[in-house]
């Protein structure tokens, strides 16, 4: 399907591809993984065809369909239930040739001879929307927007009112329901809640088509992905089995070949020796020459990359606080019509981790900015409890920093006076920005490390009551694999809100489920919990649901045939079955009543006949027998026989209604 053979790109004075080579094969479900700026985003414009290789070649095969995840959709006013729809533009295309050309046959009289022309493409595109499978579209289109968490009253809203995550939800279910033969999916969980990457994780993996799929969470690649591709260095290595598989593998490569690497240089620092030691004598001369000769063939082995990872982070204490550090008592919020809390409680107790679940717009975030007094409530009580220090973590953090100023400087500007500059440098070297690194002007920082320096900002703050909105965004693997490890152990408490259900299920000790205006304990697992949500999602939903399908009269004279073919084929052994059993019975019956004839002589009972007697009476025995099995077996057969003719006039009967 795709064939990358000997590559070489250069982008932005970056080697991308050197010499590298790939195939994908139809239906392949891909993870591409990579340190960040390998070039993973360059390689799948390359496969798209939006950038071109320096050298090598890349074969698509004939007519292969690839899709991608549009960042920018036109903004219409169309509901997104079309726009959706939309992902396969010649069914939309064919579907308003359809209704152009049902006016023109309206107004065209049967005798013109245009009108068979007309009937004919007509005919053409009816054909081709069946293959389309146009008549379950809304449905299918429909069932996806579902998934990925809108609600059934959104589906016929125009685009233009949905801000941009949801704008690119659509733009995600449009890919979907496009079913390309190829998808390149880059973060295609960015600006999803926990609840719709749970379902997207299910789709994936049930869709037959292949993808090739970039994420920062590692988790949703280990459960969708079956096939792992790294880029590193230029170079392309896949491996058949999931990311952690292949990290594994990975790891025991680079210990081999360190081992091999020792070993090759243990021989040559002993040929060395020898070299050295014996070069001056003569009665040596021939082998020292050899090993000379060895050491100009051995080439030196190359270490492997080794996977980047973080020093681990030692956060400062978290200051003692009272027991219950949080109480909300009949919390009460709306925005204009819409009730996102109604006499909502809640309770969180020192130490505790909790994890808020529930779809984006549930009110997740609108209750962490309550308990930071960036919100009112509308009434209600919210009680923080004695010493108790709160620090929130969100997406606007990262555009708080001054980017004018130094990493260290915008460090110590959120460090309480108390701490030592060596030890803002210490938690900033645990963030990967050591020595010089913390002399860099913010300004030239990127997305990720910006979110870095967000979050020592957030640690250094003497917190000890973490609000953390979405935090392992703009983070790459390694990152978020540190912060995990240093939440886990976090003495504090803290509030999480993220769509990393891995994250979360290691970092959270209790979840509370955020839904129609309550805060609800979820007693079980978030795994359980995010399984029940799924299937709920998955559940057909009526009101989109097409009505049956009334059939065309050539199909109705075709499934007749059929009913009736199979009528025959079902039925020509056991009415032959029948018939040979009547003849026997009516043979049977002659005979019997031939005997009984003969039976009811007078003379049969007389002395002289009665040998006679007892051969006839044996045989009338054994004739009734025989009579009686026989129409058993007809009564039998001729029962099966009015079953299947039952079942042809009822199934005739449906195809007339």
């Amino acid at each position: 399907m795709i064939h990358l053979e000997n590559a070489g790109k250069v982008f932005g004075g970056q080697v991308i591809l050197k010499e590298g080579s790939l195939r994908i094969h139809p239906g392949e479900k891909v993870g591409l993984i990579g340190p960040n700026g390998a070039g993973k985003t360059t390689l799948l414009r390359i496969i798209e065809g939006q950038l071109d290789l320096d050298q090598g070649e890349l074969s698509r095969k004939s007519y292969l369909r690839i899709g991608t995840l549009q960042q920018d959709l036109e903004v219409t006013e169309r509901p997104i239930l079309t726009e959706a729809l939309w992902g396969l533009p010649e069914l939309m295309r064919l579907r308003a040739e359809r209704q152009e050309l049902q006016e023109v046959l309206d107004r065209t009289d049967h005798a013109d001879p245009l009108y068979a022309q007309f009937l004919d493409r007509w005919g053409e595109i009816e054909h081709r929307l069946d293959e389309l499978d146009s008549y379950s579209a809304e449905s299918r289109a429909g069932a996806i927007l579902l998934g990925l968490g809108f609600t059934h009253e959104a589906l016929s809203q125009p685009f233009h009112t949905f801000s941009g995550g949801w704008r690119l939800r659509v733009a995600l279910a449009r890919l979907l329901f496009a079913g390309p033969d190829l998808m390149l999916l880059d973060e295609p969980t960015n600006h999803l809640d926990l609840e719709s990457v749970a379902w997207l994780e299910n789709h994936l993996r049930q869709m037959p088509t292949a993808f090739i799929a970039v994420s920062h969470d590692r988790g949703f690649l280990n459960r969708v992905a079956r096939i792992t591709v790294e880029l590193a260095s230029g170079r392309l290595s896949r491996y058949q089995g999931s990311v952690d598989a292949y990290l594994e593998y990975k790891l025991e490569r680079i210990q081999q070949r360190e081992k091999e690497i020792a070993d090759q240089s243990r021989r040559i620092e002993t040929m060395n020796r020898f070299i050295q030691r014996f070069r001056a004598k003569a009665t040596k001369a021939r082998q020292v020459q050899s090993r000379i000769k060895q050491l100009a063939r051995i080439e030196p082995l190359e270490k492997l990359r080794e996977e980047s990872r973080l020093p681990a982070i030692r956060l400062p204490e978290a200051p003692k606080s009272a027991q219950e550090m949080v109480k909300v008592d009949s919390l009460s919020k709306r925005f204009d019509s819409r009730v996102v809390f109604d006499r909502a409680r809640f309770q969180l107790r020192r130490g505790e981790k909790v994890g808020l679940l529930g779809p984006n717009g549930a009110g997740k975030t609108t209750f962490l900015k309550l308990l930071t007094g960036l919100l009112p409530p509308d009434s209600g009580k919210i009680t923080l409890g004695d010493r108790v220090v709160v620090a929130y973590f969100a997406q606007h953090a990262l555009e708080t920093l001054d980017p004018d100023a130094t990493v260290l400087a915008q460090a110590m500007a959120g460090a309480p006076t108390s701490m030592t500059e060596q030890a803002v440098r210490t938690l900033l070297g645990s963030f990967l920005f050591s020595g010089d690194e913390a002399n860099k002007l913010v300004g030239v920082l990127s997305g990720g490390e910006k979110a870095r320096l967000a979050l020592v900002r957030l640690f250094l703050s003497g917190a000890n009551l973490l609000l953390l909105d979405e935090p392992t965004n703009h983070l790459d693997m390694e990152a978020l694999a540190a912060l995990e490890e240093a939440l886990e152990s976090y003495q504090g408490s803290l509030l999480l809100v993220s769509h990393d259900r891995d994250f979360m299920a290691s970092v959270c000790d209790r979840y509370v489920v955020v839904a129609r205006g309550e805060m609800a304990e979820w007693g079980g697992d978030l795994e359980g919990y995010l399984n029940d949500v799924v299937s709920q999602r998955e559940l057909p939903d009526p009101e989109l649901s097409p009505p049956p399908k009334r059939p065309s009269r050539k199909d109705v004279r075709r499934l007749a045939a059929e009913i009736r073919t199979e009528l025959q084929q079902k039925t020509r052994s056991l009415r032959s079955q029948a018939a040979t059993l009547e003849a026997r019975i009516q043979a049977l019956e002659s005979e019997r009543d031939e005997m009984e004839r003969r039976l009811s002589d007078p003379a049969l009972y007389e002395d002289a006949a009665k040998a006679v007697l007892k051969g006839l009476l044996e045989r009338s025995g054994r004739l009734a027998t025989e009579l009686d099995a026989a129409m058993a077996r007809w009564e039998e057969t001729s029962l099966e026989i009015e079953g299947w003719d039952e079942k042809a006039r009822l199934s005739l009967a449906q195809l007339d209604e």
